[in-house]
C-alpha cells in the first residue's frame, strides 16, 4: 500500500514540479527502495528475472508476489489517494 500511495502522490506533484522533476521522481522512488515496499511494474521485473532464470515457478511468483503487490498499490493508489483528495475538496461540494 505504501508504494501505491507514493507512486499516486508522485504523479500529483509531477505537474507543480516545474525543472525539478527528476529530483522529485528519484527522491520518491528512493523513499520506495530505501522502505523496501513492494510495487506490482518493479516487482513483475523481478519476479520474470527469477522465472527466466529458474529459481521460482511463474505460479509462485504471481501468488506470493506479484498478486499481493497488486493488491496494495491499488488499495494505496486508489482508496487512500481517493480520501486524501476527497478530504481536500469536501468543503467545496
Amino acid at each position: 500500500m505504501p508504494a501505491g500511495f507514493l507512486i499516486a502522490a508522485l504523479s500529483w506533484m509531477l505537474p507543480n514540479s516545474e525543472g525539478s522533476k527528476f529530483w522529485v521522481i528519484l527522491l520518491i522512488t528512493y523513499v520506495i527502495a530505501l522502505g523496501g515496499f513492494a510495487h506490482v511494474v518493479a516487482g513483475s521485473v523481478e519476479v520474470f528475472i527469477l522465472v527466466i532464470a529458474g529459481q521460482i515457478s511463474l505460479a509462485t511468483g504471481f501468488g506470493a508476489v506479484l498478486l499481493p503487490a497488486l493488491i496494495g498499490n491499488i488499495l494505496g493508489g486508489t482508496v487512500l489517494f481517493s480520501l486524501i483528495a476527497y478530504g481536500q475538496v469536501q468543503e467545496e461540494m
